[in-house]
């Protein structure tokens, strides 16, 4: 990514995503070598995908200079309950620092970053980065075979062992660690809001562990999230869930891994317990999850890592699955804007009950 300058504003809707604005956004960002774009082809993508954000691939026509022949830019929704969620965490602003201030140091193969800015009064925000289309990727709600989650649990240890304990972690402004304000605090508040909601949607579906669980949530969530310090802490991704995935099935690289709103620092088993209680079958979690940890505890070990015992590591993945409730619980009571965000929303919630209560992770439960 070349020296960012002074961009063209952000688009506060689809309409404004224009040629013109293209062009100044791909020379701002030191990547258009003098490009000019005179032609303009833009198309959701992702759609049912994401749920706290609008993707779009940009398909250009340059008149002069030259530049990527796709990409997508990624910008908020106008759905006021996402914007709220959003804001309250910092989504917006943290993933734009991520791709600018780190990009290629993340790890996890992130796409290239284009273009990117973000105005922390309106919380507006637009990413233009490269195009992963033509990746192979797998559909969350159907899962992926374990020869992909293998990958994906190796990849993720060779991440976490890379920044294990790194003074960066404290130094950097936007990868807070998740006890600390306003995470917590915002924690509460976004749960005592959702949990009705999510029990008037999806309540019939809740077995009786999993209510006293949400009644209690609003203690019990953020109480999880300040015993993180007590861990010994990595950079986590904090969403790492199939549909932010694709694979290259060549390569050093075998992954990358999008979306970063939600990074920050703590417990490494916070991206595992979340991507192994939503993003695999229940059938293939009981099957194959006790190999998979061990998997990737030992690519910890072959990483560097030390004087985290296996049995700390498994309670730490317990402890995750537990928190991770929260998540399918949150995105069900918002404006869910087709049939697929609704039936990933409940997949999700399935996926994390039976793990909880597989575990015995409630037992955890301060």
């Amino acid at each position: 990514m070349g020296a960012t300058t002074v961009g063209p504003g952000i688009p506060a809707t689809p309409e404004e995503i224009t040629a013109e604005w293209l062009t100044a956004a791909l020379n701002a960002g030191g990547t258009g070598d003098g490009a000019v774009v005179t032609g303009l082809a833009m198309e959701p993508v992702g759609v049912g995908v994401g749920l706290m954000g609008l993707l779009f691939r940009l398909t250009p026509t340059y008149g002069a200079g030259t530049g990527p022949a796709t990409m997508v830019l990624k910008m908020a929704p106008p759905y006021p309950q996402v914007r709220e969620i959003a804001s309250g965490y910092g989504f917006y602003g943290r993933e734009v620092s991520m791709y600018r201030e780190l990009g290629p140091e993340l790890g996890l193969r992130p796409p290239q970053l284009f273009y990117g800015d973000h105005d922390a009064s309106s919380d507006d925000f637009v990413l233009v980065m490269e195009d992963l289309g033509h990746l192979r990727s797998c559909d969350q709600l159907t899962g992926c075979s374990v020869a992909d989650a293998q990958l994906i649990v190796t990849e993720l240890a060779r991440h976490h062992a890379r920044w294990w304990e790194d003074p960066r972690l404290e130094a950097l402004p936007y990868v807070q660690s998740f006890a600390d304000p306003p995470f917590p605090q915002y924690h509460d508040q976004a749960c005592k809001q959702s949990w009705p909601i999510a029990v008037e949607r999806f309540g019939h579906l809740m077995p009786p562990r999993i209510i006293a669980l949400g009644e209690r949530w609003s203690e019990i969530g953020p109480a999880l999230m300040e015993d993180g310090p007590n861990h010994a802490r990595t950079l986590c991704h904090g969403d790492v869930r199939l549909d932010n995935v694709f694979f290259h099935d060549d390569g050093d690289d075998p992954v990358s891994i999008v979306d970063w709103q939600i990074a920050g620092h703590g417990p490494a088993a916070n991206d595992l317990g979340y991507f192994m209680s939503q993003s695999l079958t229940v059938e293939d979690r009981r099957e194959h999850g006790e190999a998979l940890g061990l998997l990737y505890y030992d690519t910890l070990v072959d990483g560097g890592v030390r004087n985290y015992r296996f049995a700390e590591f498994w309670d730490d993945y317990r402890r995750a699955a537990l928190f991770c409730l929260c998540y399918p619980l949150q995105a069900g009571a918002v404006e869910l804007a087709n049939d697929r965000a609704l039936a990933l929303a409940t997949s999700m919630l399935e996926r994390s009950m039976a793990a909880i209560i597989d575990l015995d992770a409630d037992a955890l439960a301060p």
